[in-house]
C-alpha cells in the first residue's frame, strides 16, 4: 500500500543526487475507478476507453474521464505492476513530479517532487541535475511537459464548457452485464454528448462547433462508448483470478 506523499519544492543542493527512475507501474490508481483526461487524450484513448463526461457535485462543473472499470473503487487496468495497454492518460506520466503555486495569490509556480516516491532515489534512474547544479534535460523536459498539462486541462474545460452551453450533454445509464451477478450492473452519474441534440443544432451553431476544431473529439468520445464491452470483459476477466 502506497504511503503518504511528501511534496517538496526541488533545488539543486538538497537534491543534487536526486535520480528518477522510469516505470509503468500506475497501480497508485488501482481504486480509481475514472480518470480525468484531456481533450489531447481523446483521439488515442478513445480506441481502448470509454470516454464520458461527469459532474463536480460541489462546483457543478463538468468534466471528461476515461472510465476504467465498471465498479467504484475498481481499475481494471492497475492491478498489476505491467501496464500492457497501448495508450494510457497524458496524467499518468506525470510522477513524481508536480507544480505548485509559490504563494496563494500569485501566479508564480515552482517545481516539486515527491520524495516518498519509490521512483525517486540517489543510486538508480536518470539525474535531476548535472554537475554544475543544472537541470538536466529530463527535468527540464517534464516541467515544460507540466507546464502543457496546465494549458491542456484549461482548454479543456474551456471545451466542456462550450458543449454545456449548447446543451449538448445529457445524463446517461449504461447498463452492463457482469457475469458473477444474476442483475445486469447499471452506471449512472455519466453525461455523454446528445447525438439527437447535436444533429438538431443550427447551421450557425454546427459551423461553429466545426471551426472551433471539436468535431473529431465528439466523434472520438461517442465512437468511445462501444468500449464498454471490453471493460466488462476485462472486469469479468479479473473477478475470475
Amino acid at each position: 500500500k502506497l504511503g503518504p506523499m511528501t511534496i517538496t519544492p526541488l533545488n539543486n543542493i538538497t537534491h543534487k543526487n536526486l535520480k528518477v527512475t522510469q516505470s509503468t507501474d500506475y497501480r497508485r490508481f488501482k481504486d480509481q475507478q475514472l480518470i480525468p483526461v484531456v481533450a489531447q487524450d481523446f483521439a488515442l484513448l478513445a480506441t481502448e476507453f470509454p470516454i464520458v463526461f461527469v459532474k463536480n457535485s460541489e462546483t457543478g462543473k463538468f468534466l471528461p474521464v476515461a472510465m476504467m472499470g465498471i465498479k467504484q473503487g475498481i481499475n481494471v487496468y492497475c492491478q498489476s505492476e505491467t501496464w500492457s495497454c497501448p495508450a494510457k492518460p497524458l496524467a499518468f506520466t506525470h510522477a513524481p513530479f508536480s507544480l505548485a503555486k509559490t504563494a496563494e495569490d500569485s501566479d508564480e509556480l515552482v517545481l516539486c517532487v515527491d520524495t516518498s516516491n519509490p521512483l525517486v532515489n540517489e543510486k538508480d534512474g536518470v539525474p535531476l541535475f548535472d554537475e554544475n547544479g543544472e537541470q538536466s534535460e529530463f527535468l527540464k523536459n517534464k516541467s515544460q511537459y507540466l507546464l502543457d498539462m496546465i494549458q491542456f486541462s484549461d482548454l479543456t474545460q474551456s471545451i466542456t464548457d462550450f458543449l454545456v452551453s449548447k446543451n449538448l450533454l445529457i445524463s446517461k445509464q449504461l447498463t452492463v452485464k457482469v457475469d458473477a451477478e444474476d442483475a445486469p450492473q447499471i452506471i449512472d452519474g455519466i453525461y455523454l454528448v446528445d447525438e439527437k441534440a447535436l444533429n438538431e443544432l443550427s447551421e450557425e451553431d454546427f459551423q461553429d462547433l466545426r471551426v472551433k476544431g471539436l468535431l473529431p473529439l465528439i466523434y472520438a468520445h461517442l465512437t468511445s462508448i462501444h468500449q464498454i464491452s471490453r471493460l466488462t470483459m476485462m472486469h469479468n476477466a479479473l473477478s475470475e483470478k
